[in-house]
């Protein structure tokens, strides 16, 4: 039979960790990649990369199940030529999502080295090489488009959590149900969802202003408005190496 003085014990040592907790906040932060600025960041950057492949294909580089949508509408139609270009985008998201898989494996084991950080100058390199207009003579439209879905599949697998709820940023139904959630338990008076519901109204801004931007980009400069995503993952991961000198918190989501 156990002693009850253990449970003032228990009770001091619950308040001392309540308290530590409270002094240390770093220890139970979230990590960098998880913090809700970021999440809008990331949002706007897919929101531009769609802005452009549905300006000049009618396909959708992040959002699958649009894609999917018109996976049926162009069999329905037989418009097989845009069937084979939205099937191979989708592949192409999915392999993207494998690579993000691969990545996040080879370096979990790996101490002071982040994985965020390779699956983001991915992301940047490609998106750069695509804007530069090296190879408009080589690739069609809609082999762009499929490299940039390759690029939204990286970028969907690795980041879809803010503040360890899950979440998206490259395709948002489920956003719009958490927004919408969130907001009608607050009015009905559990405050604690306030925020929750901003964090994802949030995202659906950053995700359409993305949108908005992408497409007069793209009107006015072609190919050339690719360099706004990769110029925002560039700042991106400058920010993540400035935090990572400081050693204020984690970088990499949580699995």
């Amino acid at each position: 039979m156990k002693s009850s003085s253990s449970r003032p014990e228990q009770s001091v040592k619950s308040r001392n960790t309540l308290a530590s907790s409270m002094l240390n906040p770093a220890s139970t932060a979230v990590p960098i990649m998880e913090r809700p600025e970021i999440a809008f960041v990331l949002a706007i950057i897919a929101g531009l990369m769609n802005g452009y492949t549905y300006h000049v294909s009618k396909i959708f580089s992040t959002v699958q199940s649009g894609n999917i949508i018109l996976l049926g509408e162009t069999i329905a139609t037989k418009n097989w030529p845009h069937f084979y270009a939205i099937m191979f985008t989708v592949l192409a998201f999915g392999v993207g999502s494998m690579l993000t898989a691969i990545v996040e494996r080879i370096y979990r084991n790996k101490n002071n080295h982040s994985w965020t950080f390779v699956i983001i100058a991915i992301e940047a390199l490609v998106l750069i090489i695509l804007a530069s207009g090296y190879f408009n003579n080589i690739l069609s439209i809609s082999t762009i488009c499929i490299i940039i879905s390759f690029v939204a599949g990286l970028q969907g697998n690795a980041f879809h959590k803010v503040k360890g709820m899950l979440y998206g940023n490259v395709a948002v139904t489920l956003v719009v149900q958490l927004a919408f959630s969130n907001l009608m338990q607050a009015l009905q008076g559990d405050r604690g969802t306030w925020r929750k519901a901003v964090i994802f109204f949030s995202v659906l801004l950053g995700f359409g202003l993305g949108g908005y931007a992408g497409t007069l980009a793209t009107i006015r400069f072609g190919e050339a408005a690719l360099l706004l995503p990769a110029i925002l993952l560039i700042l991106l991961l400058i920010y993540l190496l400035f935090a990572k000198e400081k050693g204020d918190d984690s970088i990499d989501p949580a699995s």
